[in-house]
């Protein structure tokens, strides 16, 4: 009997784990449908599957395959009910059926996870903490695409994506497509591919407002409330904020006498963004102080928008306004 489970909130990983036992099972060069050793796939999703058939498919040998794979997905959505139904048909055991299920964690009082870890046949998969997704892309641009990506270019990819690795890993199959083959991925790279108008965006209104200029902000920011931050508003606060802490430590080197190039080498970003973007420029405009009010400011701001405290968009509007 072949049961196996894959946990966890990193889908891309959890996936990729998922494919590879499943080409395992089947075995290398698997035969097509209809021949003797031949294998089919039936796939179920737990928010909408009825258990029902996805326990006949299990105990009906198929007419033209000699073996099965069943998937099921999201197990955890399906009725806890209907889980244990499948279970106990599960348990059965079939020589010629291979059972996969999909979830983010299982019940912790049923006895099916305790089975699996018990029979190795459990597997957890969890999302790298943020400060440690630069060096995840830098290892998988140089395992899976054969390319070089260094952390602070790394991080700007992060920057820009977000934390999703199976859209950073979208992102890296992309930028390979269209680079010349073999070549490290840079700043201007990312730059130039990578959802163009998204880093437009972002950086466009993290320049207005690092430089004051209250004419170029409120476009700025409803490029970003309209699309990609419709329904996030509080994450454009959270870029802000760590944009506006580069700016502070910035401005404090500045006022310790530090020269642009000390300077550059101490920032986690490429230096073709610190340039480009006028990072030092940007700091200058305000004292070491008054970039610590903001951030106090933009760290109560953002908790308050989760609180749901500004429901009505010309209220964010206003509240950055009030930060130029």
């Amino acid at each position: 009997m072949t049961f196996q489970a894959f946990l966890g909130d990193d889908d891309l990983r959890k996936q990729e784990a998922l494919e590879s036992a499943v080409a395992q099972w089947r075995g290398p060069g698997s035969a097509e449908e209809g021949s003797a050793d031949s294998c089919v796939r039936e796939v179920f999703f737990g928010e909408d599957m009825r258990w029902e058939l996805a326990a006949e498919s299990y105990q009906t040998q198929d007419l033209f395959a000699s073996r099965k794979v069943i998937i099921v997905k999201n197990w955890d959505k399906l009725h806890a009910a209907h889980q244990k139904n499948l279970e106990e048909v599960f348990r059965s055991g079939s020589p010629t059926v291979g059972v996969f299920i999909t979830a983010e964690k299982l019940d912790g009082r049923s006895a099916l996870p305790k089975a699996l870890k018990a029979s190795g046949s459990l597997f957890e998969f969890k999302l790298p903490y943020e400060d440690k997704i630069p060096q995840w892309l830098s290892q998988r641009a140089r395992e899976k695409y054969g390319r070089r990506l260094n952390l602070v270019d790394a991080q700007l990819l992060l920057d820009i994506v977000g934390k999703s690795l199976a859209e950073l890993d979208h992102e890296l199959e992309k930028l390979d497509t269209f680079l010349p083959k073999g070549g490290a991925i840079a700043a201007a790279d990312i730059q130039d591919l990578v959802s163009p108008t998204k880093v437009v965006g972002i950086f466009e209104f993290q320049k207005t407002m690092g430089l004051r200029k209250k004419a170029d902000m409120l476009p700025a920011l409803r490029n970003l409330l309209e699309n990609d931050f419709k329904d996030a508003p509080f994450v454009v606060a959270q870029m802000l904020f760590g944009h506006f802490l580069t700016l502070l430590k910035i401005r404090t080197m500045l006022d310790q006498g530090m020269r642009e190039q000390e300077i550059t080498p101490t920032i986690k970003r490429p230096p073709f963004i610190v340039q480009k973007e006028r990072y030092l420029d940007q700091a200058r405009t305000r004292p070491a102080e008054t970039w610590k009010k903001l951030l106090t400011r933009l760290a109560r701001f953002e908790i308050e928008l989760k609180q749901g405290r500004y429901p009505h968009r010309f209220e964010v509007e206003m509240a950055f306004a009030g930060m130029v």
